[in-house]
């Protein structure tokens, strides 16, 4: 869980990092309206590095209050007009540094996932011939679900009712290219979303748990399944 939580944390890091750069370009050429496209894109890459760095490590907030606070303390020291001001700021910046080394040594415990886990080994299972009919269910009302199969070297992922759920508003278009972006393709007259992996096995449930940690984060927010989401399985006799 946490190696698969760490590459999405870094691969949302170089996104960022390519949005900062296209912002300083498009305002270094005046294109004002380009800057902020890539800026509302940066805001939502932040708020998702925020949820991701948070599930991995529950006092990460807290730090990063500490870190922003010494930072903002140790502007206002270099910019101080007087001793007096300076040596404030310094025992601002002693207290919190002291406060974070707290935080720091206390052992992270990252926020429990079952589910998650269950799904590796289910994977696992399905690849090994062992279980079948395996399904991902999101939201049981919404009838929002993932359907797995695996088949002579071929993992299959079904999203299927595509056309009730963007008649609910559950999808939408952006949507839609979301998932044909991590390579999806829209079938059966558009009502179902196809992806297909193949390859060594240990590697595709890698892809396959990358995907979906994505979809979970970038179109669906995975907070609306806390309660909802469980998975479903037919053991093979």
């Amino acid at each position: 869980m946490d190696d698969q939580l760490g590459l999405l944390i870094s691969l949302y890091e170089e996104e960022k990092m390519r949005l900062q750069k296209l912002i300083e370009e498009s305002l270094a050429d005046e294109e004002f309206l380009m800057a902020h496209h890539y800026q509302t894109a940066f805001y939502q890459i932040n708020g998702r590095l925020q949820t991701l760095n948070n599930i991995l490590d529950r006092l990460y907030d807290e730090k990063r209050s500490r870190k922003d606070s010494i930072r903002g303390f140790e502007r206002l020291k270099d910019h101080a007009d007087s001793d007096r001001w300076r040596q404030f700021h310094e025992e601002q910046i002693r207290r919190t540094k002291e406060e974070l080394e707290k935080l720091n040594q206390i052992p992270i415990k990252p926020v429990a996932h079952a589910a998650v886990t269950l799904l590796d080994e289910t994977l696992a299972k399905l690849t090994e011939g062992k279980i079948k009919n395996l399904r991902l269910i999101l939201s049981r009302k919404k009838n929002l679900l993932f359907v797995f199969t695996y088949s002579k070297k071929i993992l299959k992922t079904t999203l299927p009712n595509v056309k009730q759920h963007m008649k609910d508003y559950i999808l939408d278009d952006d949507d839609i290219n979301s998932f044909k972006g991590l390579g999806f393709e829209l079938t059966n007259n558009g009502n179902r979303l196809i992806l297909i992996l193949t390859g060594n096995k240990e590697e595709i449930i890698t892809e396959l748990k990358l995907i979906l940690s994505k979809i979970v984060f970038d179109i669906f927010y995975f907070r609306n399944f806390d309660k909802e989401s469980f998975i479903e399985f037919t053991e093979k006799t």
